[in-house]
């Protein structure tokens, strides 16, 4: 709490006492060494309040104060201004600039309050007192005794101010507070061009890391394609090596010796490893790539844990050693989801569970932990999998040496693909696993694959966004604009390609419907002109029959293809629009 020591008390009954109370205030801040600019923000803040009391209140009284810390410093400089006049009325409304009177009171009173660091005013009927000061920064040695009398003896005996001196005074102090001000101009001004220069210098690096970006996102598509491409041509000839060796194995032709058997099995037994090393590539290339589908089927929980129970047994033959335990729902459940991809899921995580536990046992178990979810869980007492591990095992390639085991099989893609599938059923795959404790894993994912859906779709909202459709077709525009103006986006349309341009530049759509037949040139021309940072936000939406490689090529400029009149036309406009407002939301 600050202590308060009284310099000096001056009575306001005359103009020229206005003039005495700036003088005095001024004093009192010299006196304390406080910067020239701060003794003029106190002296006019003073020469405020003392013109108001004189003005509407005719007399008051004005008291000078030293304002002195717990550690004996000066502080601030505090003055306490008291009248005895009628009060000031719409006193909140002048404070903060919203009251107009047309006689100016009030104008003084708020620049003086802001001229200070400290402010308080309390006004009624019977009078007003304002409390106000300046800091003094940074603190000072409070002067003993004998220095304070020096200074009342030297505030006594200025006597009464002379006006015209003052104002030479105000005019110097004017001239110094302009030239100030001046320098601050300046200093905004440089401050200001530096801000415009870092300014562009952002935008162009924004812009950098926006194509940056889209680089990367083409060169893992142009990945995707790789593999999914050479996949492909890798099935041929190791169908062929599989069957002969199948041929050779069952004596077709001739009769193998014992040797010859052995070779041919191990040319095999390699062949369907690499055979099922590309199919599961191939998957893993398709789920990336987001050309994988998911075709939702109704079936019982039942069936589908009888038959993940056939599997068990059967694979369960090569592992005498285990036991094992598929253990039914206590109810009736029917899903609808890709049963083919969550098998695959389940086959994965169940082929794991056995590979990595020389002995004791499998258990696959299966949970409705709500309407909407169901959870399927695959542990084992294996040899874990250690803390630092465990975030590598969804890592493409990643094969994790455990202690004691030797000869397991396996790529490192059946975790990485069994986890991108699970996000396809609108899922996740979770593990817990310690080292020499066994691991349990755990698949969540929705009893019905499209049900998610249809609720993001009805929380979708484009407000804020705009959407451009560049369509020749009146019918075409008009059932996009139909299909999005619930969600409230600015929709804007252009007829041609030469008509977009302008739109293109000067407004930049956050998403944009480009047909590839246009009257004026070719959409796939138009989507080449446009800078990287658009075409994310590009859908082609063409009736066009496209051949695989042509979308192929476009679905790497793209943010997606739409074929106008298929079946689910509708939802699928809306699903492509929902992800792209999700990721235009997450970068800013």
């Amino acid at each position: 709490m600050t202590e308060l020591r009284r310099l000096s008390s001056l009575l306001i009954q005359a103009e020229t006492d206005v003039v005495t109370c700036r003088q005095c205030a001024k004093q009192i801040a010299q006196w304390l060494g406080l910067p020239a600019l701060d003794q003029i923000r106190l002296a006019t803040a003073v020469s405020e309040i003392a013109r108001n009391i004189y003005q509407y209140a005719r007399s008051g009284a004005f008291h000078f104060y030293l304002g002195r810390d717990a550690r004996g410093s000066v502080v601030s400089i505090i003055f306490d201004a008291v009248d005895q006049g009628p009060g000031i009325a719409e006193l909140n409304r002048i404070l903060d600039g919203s009251y107009v009177s047309p006689t100016g009171m009030g104008v003084g009173l708020r620049g003086a309050q802001r001229l200070l660091e400290h402010w308080d005013i309390q006004t009624s009927p019977g009078g007003t007192r304002i409390r106000g000061g300046k800091a003094v920064h940074p603190p000072r040695p409070f002067p003993d005794d004998r220095q304070i009398e020096t200074l009342q003896r030297d505030l006594a005996n200025a006597g009464v101010a002379d006006p015209f001196v003052a104002l030479q005074e105000q005019g110097s102090d004017l001239l110094l507070t302009a030239a100030e001000l001046q320098n601050k101009q300046r200093e905004l001004e440089a401050t200001n061009l530096e801000l415009e220069t870092t300014n562009k210098g952002v935008v162009a690096l924004y812009s950098e890391l926006e194509k940056t970006a889209h680089e990367l996102t083409a060169a893992s598509e142009s990945k995707s394609r790789f593999f999914s491409n050479m996949t492909h041509e890798f099935r041929t000839p190791i169908n062929i090596i599989e069957n002969i060796s199948k041929l050779l194995l069952t004596g077709s032709d001739d009769e193998l010796n014992a040797e010859q058997l052995k070779q041919v099995g191990f040319i095999s037994a390699a062949a369907g490893e690499l055979a099922e090393m590309v199919n599961e590539l191939l998957d893993l290339a398709e789920a990336e790539s987001g050309r994988m589908e998911v075709v939702a089927s109704a079936f019982s929980l039942e069936s589908f844990v009888e038959q993940l129970r056939q599997f068990t047994a059967a694979l369960a033959l090569r592992y005498p050693r285990l036991s094992w335990e598929v253990i039914s729902p206590d109810h009736p459940v029917m899903l609808e989801t890709d049963r083919n991809r969550l098998f695959q899921v389940m086959r994965n995580l169940i082929s794991n569970a056995f590979k990595y536990t020389p002995e004791g046992s499998v258990t696959v178990r299966v949970f409705q932990p709500d309407e909407k979810t169901i959870e399927m869980v695959v542990e084992d007492t294996g040899v874990g999998i250690s803390e630092e591990n465990l975030s590598r095992i969804f890592e493409e390639f990643a094969r994790i040496r455990m202690p004691g085991l030797t000869q397991v099989q396996g790529n490192g893609l059946g975790l990485p693909l069994a986890q991108r599938l699970a996000v396809l059923l609108r899922g996740q795959i979770r593990v817990s696993s310690g080292l020499g404790k066994g691991s349990r894993f755990s698949v969540d994912i929705a009893r019905c694959l499209h049900e998610e859906d249809a609720d993001d779709l009805e929380n979708l909202s484009l407000e804020g966004l705009t959407v451009l459709i560049i369509d020749d077709n009146e019918g075409d525009r008009y059932l996009l604009r139909r299909l999005l103006e619930p969600y409230k986006p600015v929709i804007i349309e252009a007829t041609s390609a030469g008509d977009s341009i302008d739109k293109l530049h000067a407004v930049r759509p956050d998403i944009i419907f480009l047909d590839l037949e246009l009257p004026d040139i070719y959409g796939a021309d138009l989507l080449e002109s446009m800078d990287w940072a658009m075409h994310a936000r590009v859908l082609i939406n063409t009736a066009k029959p496209l051949s695989d490689s042509e979308r192929l090529a476009l679905a790497g400029q793209c943010a997606g293809v739409l074929p106008k009149g298929q079946a689910n036309y509708a939802e699928s406009v809306l699903r492509q629009v929902r992800r792209l407002s999700g990721s235009l939301r997450d970068a800013n």
